[in-house]
Formats: structure tokens, C-alpha cells, sequence
């Protein structure tokens, strides 16, 4: 499991990508999308395509429950469904295993968590293929894009790195 250091979590809140509103158009070229966060899924979705991998905790900004809208979208996400138990500021061990499990796979899975989401963005651009786009929520400002290439995967894996294991 990775624990987040309570000094480290300043760094998270801050992007040097840009800040969508709505999901840019580039995406619709992209072979493999993945994201974190269930309202930027939830605009994937219906503005570009179902992702290849979502990961969500039918919560918005941590702990307001998705309306019945919202969780009938969420719920026609990913043919492949898998639950994982994954506390507050950590990537558990389950969580990790299911993600890792998604890139052998061909179908469009859907990784619900029980605790939170927000830190899967990580894992996901250290094991994604390179090419891939990750998109994530900023909660009150919209969504960001990572282009998944070495460089993107050397800064995820350095901060993992740094975590507590």
C-alpha cells in the first residue's frame, strides 16, 4: 500500500498541464483513456467515448453522493466491473492489483472504490502504455489531460517513490 505524506499532498494541487472545462476534441484520436474522478468520467463519457479504464467512488468533491442521473451514466460504464476497498490518501494493494489487471485486458473496465479515488491517477500513469491519455478531476476548475510518455511516467513514479509503502 502507498501512503501519502502529509507534506507531499501540496504538491498534488498544483498542474503544469492545462485545465479543461469541457473535454477537449483531441481526445477523440486517442486509443486508450483512462480516468480518475467520477464527473470527468462522466464528461468522457458523454462528450468524447466510453474510457478503456474509469475509476470512480460515486462521490464528487469527497463526499457528496452522485445524483440518480449521474450514477445511471456511471452505471453504463465498462463491461468488465471490479470493487475495491481503498482508504483516504492511499493506493491500496487491491486497488493497484486491479489497475495493473486492466492493461492485459481488451474490455472497458469500470474500478469502483470504497474511500477514494483521488490517487489512482498515479498508478495509472506509471503502468498505462505510453500514448495513452489520463484525465483526472480538479474538483471547482475541471479536468486534466496527461499524455502518458516517459516523462510523465518518471515524475509518477519518482512521487511514488516518496510515498510511504
Amino acid at each position: 500500500m502507498y501512503i501519502l505524506k502529509s507534506e507531499m499532498a501540496y504538491e498534488l494541487k498544483d498542474t503544469e498541464h492545462e485545465i479543461y472545462v469541457d473535454a477537449p476534441e483531441f481526445l477523440k484520436k486517442s486509443d486508450y483513456i483512462a480516468t480518475v474522478g467520477d464527473i470527468c468520467t462522466i464528461k468522457i463519457f458523454e462528450q468524447i467515448r466510453e474510457p478503456n479504464l474509469a475509476i470512480v467512488d460515486l462521490k464528487t468533491k469527497r463526499n457528496t453522493l452522485l445524483n440518480s442521473k449521474q450514477l445511471e451514466i456511471i452505471k453504463n460504464i465498462g463491461i468488465h466491473n471490479i470493487e475495491v476497498e481503498n482508504p483516504a490518501g492511499t493506493i491500496s494493494k487491491s486497488l493497484w492489483k486491479a489497475i495493473k489487471s486492466t492493461f492485459s485486458k481488451k474490455k472497458n473496465t469500470k474500478i469502483i472504490t470504497k474511500g477514494e479515488e483521488d490517487l489512482a491517477t498515479l498508478a495509472v500513469i506509471s503502468m498505462a502504455p505510453e500514448g495513452a491519455k489520463v484525465i483526472y478531476g480538479m474538483p471547482d476548475r475541471g479536468m486534466v489531460v496527461v499524455d502518458v510518455n516517459q516523462q510523465t511516467k518518471k515524475r509518477a513514479n519518482n512521487f511514488l517513490k516518496r510515498m510511504l509503502v
